[in-house]
């Protein structure tokens, strides 16, 4: 039997038990208004089923809602508001603009990740856990490292299986991050005696801090409990944070907060793909615009998927379709318009060629060498033949797919800016040009690779980078991938002044690049 004619039986049936039973507990009078009452109710009973209106049914059909799905699966609040926690909670409130950006942002994931907390049996409060980690944020970065909604930093990472590498980094990966994020939390609960509190505050400044101010407490016969001990300061407005949004979820029309309609469905499916493929076909023949595919697939560092390995494309629900057909019926070579090899150990030009059954001077010319020499870990990016690899018309067909092109300096440039104009970075411009210097010549002219899968300017994050010992503005260009001008010019410093430990530096990076 259909669902929506079974719903309809079901509700016809409980209203046939109401008017019954109200025709046993209230008298019926003799009076003709009595009587016109009794037959139309007689009438509404003896309507069949399949005359009941649709809008009646569909108006007493209840729109599912996360945020009631988060509501209901609440197991960590607790049952009196401690002082820090009602003091972050007025924060809020006095910040709608704050709360209206972090639940925007959370929109896309935040389904997703209630559901992975829900299949673990954990507080649904969690789900809340990316605002105050990242501001759901996927291209997050802080100046400790921590990377992603999660903010997993690299050792971390690396322990929960959360690879990274030059093409991907699990760390931005929403499904994965998210899966880390799950286990990495239930070892956390059991690990301090399923104490919610003191796992989060573990989850914030690491489980030896936790551990370390327990034992001392313990040591002075003190309480061990999250409020008692002693913690940094951002671990002990950490813990409130969560709870003051688990409260303003909780009771939404009492703090006068509005939440955005967010229904208990998936915002994305996930494609699975088993071959490389350019992320700039995927974002034309879906049809999503840049900035949404690179919110929804953070995790690629580059226009390219990893050329080894089984990878996810999320896209929204309902976009999936021409992506699913081109993989189900072209040919994998056609995805890419060249591969990527790193040189290992002992690998030499003619060998890697023989490899590709491509010619010796087609990698030459394709990546602008000039002799045989490779560079361990070096990249060469391998064109495909596309037909008989002796063929002067497949040369130039590669020819035409290569994103390689020459830009002249003009006045105001820097490697860091050309390298986000061309979706490129400035290490690779370094190596291409081989640039000793980040001081450029206007009218020079540069080799630069165009990437275009997503715009850059969406994924440039301000960081406050706090300067450590043995720090020069050197190590952190090439840390972040930025140019030295660019760094005293946002400093105002000069590129011959001595850094400080414990002095700031304002960077802007961009995420998918570090």
């Amino acid at each position: 039997m259909p669902v929506i004619r079974l719903f309809r039986l079901v509700l016809t049936t409980c209203f046939i038990s109401f008017i019954l039973t109200g025709c046993e507990l209230v008298p019926v009078s003799p009076d003709a208004s009595n009587d016109k009452m009794d037959i139309s109710v007689l009438e509404a009973v003896s309507t069949p089923i399949e005359s009941i209106p649709e809008p009646l049914v569909a108006a007493v059909v209840p729109t599912p809602d996360l945020w009631q799905r988060i509501r209901e699966g609440y197991d960590l609040s607790p049952d009196e508001m401690h002082a820090t926690v009602a003091k972050q909670r007025d924060w809020y409130i006095r910040n709608p603009s704050y709360l209206a950006t972090v639940f925007s942002r959370a929109e896309p994931f935040i389904y997703y990740v209630t559901d992975e907390l829900d299949r673990a049996g954990l507080p649904l409060e969690l789900a809340l856990l990316p605002i105050v980690e990242s501001t759901y944020d996927p291209l997050a970065y802080s100046h400790s490292h921590a990377v992603g909604l999660w903010q997993f930093i690299p050792s971390t990472a690396k322990s929960f299986g959360l690879r990274r590498d030059r093409w991907y980094d699990g760390r931005r990966d929403v499904i994965y991050s998210t899966q880390a994020a799950v286990k990495y939390l239930k070892y956390l609960h059991k690990r301090f005696d399923n104490d919610w509190l003191l796992a989060l505050a573990a989850y914030n400044s690491g489980e030896g801090n936790v551990s370390r101010s327990m034992a001392r407490n313990r040591k002075l016969g003190k309480p061990e409990d999250f409020w008692s001990i002693k913690l940094p300061r951002e671990t002990r407005n950490y813990v409130p944070q969560l709870l003051a949004l688990a409260e303003l979820i909780a009771k939404p029309e009492v703090y006068s907060i509005e939440l955005p309609s967010i229904p208990d469905e998936a915002y994305f499916e996930v494609v699975e793909i088993e071959s490389q493929i350019d992320l700039n076909k995927v974002v034309e023949i879906t049809g999503i615009k840049g900035p949404d595919f690179t919110r929804l697939n953070p995790a690629y560092r580059r226009s390219i998927t990893p050329p080894q390995g089984k990878h996810n494309i999320l896209l929204p629900v309902g976009t999936a379709s021409p992506l699913r057909h081109l993989l189900a019926n072209t040919d994998p070579k056609t995805w890419v318009p060249h591969s990527e090899y790193a040189v290992r150990s002992g690998d030499t030009l003619s060998q890697i060629a023989q490899r590709f059954r491509v010619p010796t001077r087609w990698l030459k010319s394709h990546n602008n060498l000039k002799g045989d020499r490779l560079r361990v870990d070096q990249v060469l990016l391998i064109p495909h033949a596309g037909g008989d690899s002796s063929s002067k018309k497949s040369a130039t067909s590669v020819a035409a797919t290569s994103k390689q092109s020459v830009y002249q300096v003009h006045s105001g440039d820097s490697l860091s800016s050309i390298a986000t104009r061309f979706k490129s970075s400035v290490v690779d411009l370094r190596r291409s040009n081989n640039l000793r210097t980040d001081i450029l010549q206007i009218g020079q002219k540069l080799k630069v690779e165009t990437s275009v899968a997503v715009p850059s300017a969406d994924n440039l994050r301000r960081l406050s980078y706090k300067v450590r010992r043995g720090d020069s503005l050197y190590l952190i260009a090439e840390k972040f991938d930025l140019s030295i001008r660019d760094i005293t010019r946002w400093n105002k410093i000069s590129r011959n002044e001595f850094l400080q430990p414990g002095q700031r530096l304002t960077l802007f990076i961009n995420a998918l690049r570090i």
